[in-house]
């Protein structure tokens, strides 16, 4: 198996990056999948044998994105694609911010993807070239309440998705998607304090509803909706330094 192309995704049991892996396992690539709950990755190499070899990992941590780099390196050679799907979110309206939440959004949805980017861009480009795409959000370019900082961190990582591209061509590759709304965890999370009268699952419903009628196609996106973008942008041959946005028509409306 060390002869099929190889690429690695963070974030890789859940959500976006849960389908990624699994787009990539079945267009024949080789996956090392990057995530915190060492046994969701078991239960990914359960499912898809030596075509998935997982590596525990908290992005948090400082240093953890170059180990995690240089560990996939080390398992399974040289690696010529990057996936980072890895986030997180902390809603809180401005004036309610904490400081401990700008920088745990900041570091796993900034700092560790650019430390990422830069480890792998330059072994691919020693190596002869790669592709790397990390999601992104319409968040960074269409302000909502109670996201304030994790709008700032992807909107960093956009601008970074830009420079990468230029210093790292013409040998790698980089781009970004930016998603509309997803149906996953991360959205599945209250954005205000339920009142005495409320339930958590009815708020969440609502909320979710709200949120469908923010997009003209009519629905929420699904996981397999961007890694099929993720997927197009590691295999388009003339396509750098681009963010292609998947958001059923929400930044239009």
């Amino acid at each position: 198996m060390t002869s099929l192309p190889c690429a690695l995704v963070t974030g890789a049991t859940r959500g976006i990056g849960r389908a990624v892996v699994e787009l990539l396992v079945a267009r024949g690539r080789r996956v090392v999948a990057c995530a915190r709950d060492g046994a969701a990755l078991a239960e990914l190499g359960r499912a898809y044998g030596d075509r998935v070899v997982g590596i525990p990992v908290d992005l948090a941590e400082p240093g953890a994105s170059l180990w995690a780099v240089d560990e996939a390196y080390r398992q399974v050679g040289p690696i010529t694609q990057l996936v980072y799907a890895a986030g997180v979110v902390r809603y809180a309206p401005i004036g309610e911010i904490e400081e401990s939440a700008l920088r745990a959004q900041l570091e796993v949805n900034f700092v560790a993807p650019f430390a990422m980017l830069q480890r792998a861009g330059t072994m691919m480009r020693a190596l002869g070239g790669g592709a790397m795409v990390v999601l992104a959000s319409t968040l960074a370019f269409r302000a909502a309440a109670n996201t304030a900082a994790y709008a700032a961190s992807k909107a960093a990582l956009v601008s970074a998705v830009r420079s990468f591209a230029l210093e790292l061509a013409p040998s790698v590759r980089v781009n970004g998607v930016a998603p509309g709304i997803v149906d996953t965890d991360m959205v599945r999370v209250p954005r205000r304090t339920a009142g005495p009268d409320e339930s958590v699952e009815v708020l969440i419903d609502e909320q979710l509803e709200g949120m469908r009628g923010l997009h003209p196609l009519g629905r929420l996106g699904t996981p397999a909706d961007v890694a099929e973008a993720v997927l197009y942008l590691l295999g388009a041959p003339w396509v750098t330094g681009s963010v292609l946005t998947v958001d059923g028509g929400l930044t239009a409306s």
